[in-house]
């Protein structure tokens, strides 16, 4: 089968690893956190999103992600995490601060930020209409478990999928929805973002919808098993870890 230029097949493989690698992240996490055994479907929407940062790039994650930690793209020295630490009152609008920042270096760096639906956010919506005025490269990247974010009357500054959609329509901000388990779906929708903000036309939000990790998956539902049928339908080969 002919190679996608868009994504080749190197691309495809490093993709794999690298979701094989979250995969490892999301365990370790859980048990730091006492969670339960499963792992989350979180290792597809990481990898496929993380992958695309260079090293002029900065990356923020929730308080204590060591899943995020440890994907934070280095420096130019190749040993300096390029993360933004901010308390959780203000995390957003520290991003699309320091999305200011590496917009006046001029080096075409961009800030990708984690989050989730229906966690509360202090500010987002002002940081996100900030971010709009002023075209920061900002990403905003949303993990949403909970079939749009919130159940029931949301709290003040929640973030869910319909706050989201009123925002996007009158700022005429870009939000792109995708599977959140499915790396190659992923990747794209954060290659297009990458695109939009390396080119200087503002920030941009994805919304990746994800299981539940109380969810029973079989083996070829879950993120990594659905991107090996992936590879094997391209007869790509399946990389091995070095």
């Amino acid at each position: 089968m002919s190679e996608n230029p868009l994504l080749p097949h190197r691309k495809l493989s490093e993709l794999y690893l690298r979701t094989l690698r979250c995969r490892e992240l999301e365990r370790e996490l859980a048990r730091q956190r006492g969670a339960a055994k499963k792992f989350g479907a979180r290792e597809a929407l990481l990898a496929a999103t993380s992958i695309q940062l260079s090293p002029g790039d900065l990356l923020c994650g929730e308080a204590d992600d060591i899943s995020v930690e440890e994907l934070a793209p280095l420096g130019k020295d190749g040993k300096t995490p390029r993360l933004v630490k901010a308390t959780p009152n203000i995390r957003l609008a520290t991003c699309a601060g320091a999305a200011l920042g590496v917009m006046a270096s001029a080096g075409g760096g961009l800030v990708l930020a984690y989050t989730r639906a229906g966690s509360i956010q202090p500010g987002w919506t002002e940081a996100l209409a900030w971010a709009n005025e002023q075209q920061v490269p900002l990403i905003v990247v949303c993990e949403d478990s909970a079939n749009g974010g919130a159940q029931g009357k949301a709290k003040p500054d929640t973030l869910s999928w319909p706050a989201m959609q009123t925002l996007s329509k009158k700022l005429r901000l870009p939000i792109l929805a995708v599977d959140g388990a499915d790396a190659v779906a992923v990747y794209r929708v954060m290659q297009e973002s990458v695109i939009r903000v390396r080119h200087n036309d503002g920030p941009a939000v994805i919304w990746a919808v994800t299981s539940p990790k109380s969810t029973k998956l079989t083996p070829s539902q879950q993120p990594l098993g659905r991107l090996k049928t992936y590879l094997k339908t391209r007869h790509i080969p399946l990389p091995t870890q070095r």
